[in-house]
């Protein structure tokens, strides 16, 4: 009951941050996994299971309000139920609690019109405490609990479910084969869609050479992304300069 009721407030915590504050980035789900590592006491697999669905929700953005799967609230329980049976067994449970989130999600929006119907009116008599009182309290409260709410459901009384899965994938050793082989397409298919958004044709030069540092040189991620950086900003300096001459 107890790590049910932490694990909802830190998933209350973590869709309330993107909401406003953006202050711990507890929305990104590496951040998200971590913090439920930290709480259920296993952070090695809070940071892979956040690690994998960060990769998978690079390319993945919500615009004009569309949803999108709920990858934070994926990695929470993919954590807590990967803590006990493992990382196949934890992502393979991730990925559809973050696709049934989207239902969760529609449902959240359709209740938060009732209070941005009434912001409006409070806009319209210029009562700012009454806008604020919707928007940044009720609103935000209907938010929060509709990430809080399934996964303190989840957690509290899917454990028998969750014994079900694992024993499936002891039983069929092909399918948790398939797991780990997708767990794998999928970071890459989120960076193909987050090159997908990115102007590439615009800059070819820069992707080449990111791929000629990782792929032949042998460069991790961490000294690329320095590189991109400086390349970045000599490239901004140029530019202004040419702009001002």
């Amino acid at each position: 009951m107890l790590t049910a009721l932490i694990l909802a407030c830190w998933a209350y915590a973590c869709i309330w941050d993107i909401l406003g504050p953006v202050f711990f980035l507890g929305f990104r789900p590496l951040i998200a996994g971590f913090g439920a590592g930290i709480i259920v006491g296993d952070v090695q697999t809070g940071m892979l299971i956040g690690g994998t669905l960060e990769l998978m929700a690079l390319g993945v953005y919500t615009y004009g309000g569309a949803t999108i799967p709920d990858f934070t609230v994926g990695a929470i329980l993919g954590t807590f139920f990967g803590k006990t049976e493992g990382f196949e067994v934890g992502i393979a449970l991730a990925i559809p609690a973050a696709l049934l989130l989207t239902q969760v999600d529609i449902l959240n929006r359709f209740l938060n019109f009732i209070f941005v119907h009434q912001a409006d009116a409070y806009a319209e008599e210029g009562n700012v405490k009454g806008f604020e009182r919707m928007m940044r309290i009720f609103s935000h409260m209907i938010w929060g609990l509709s990430r809080a709410i399934p996964v303190f459901l989840a957690v509290q009384f899917g454990e028998s479910a969750v014994k079900s899965v694992s024993t499936f994938f002891e039983n069929n050793r092909w399918f948790n084969d398939g797991i780990s082989v997708t767990g794998g397409i999928l970071p890459a298919l989120g960076f193909a869609m987050l090159l997908k958004i990115l102007p590439v044709e615009k800059y070819p030069a820069f992707l080449l050479l990111g791929f000629i540092l990782f792929a032949y040189l042998g460069v991790p991620l961490v000294g690329i992304a320095l590189a991109a950086l400086a390349t970045g900003l000599v490239y901004q300096q140029l530019k202004y300069r040419g702009q001002e001459a």
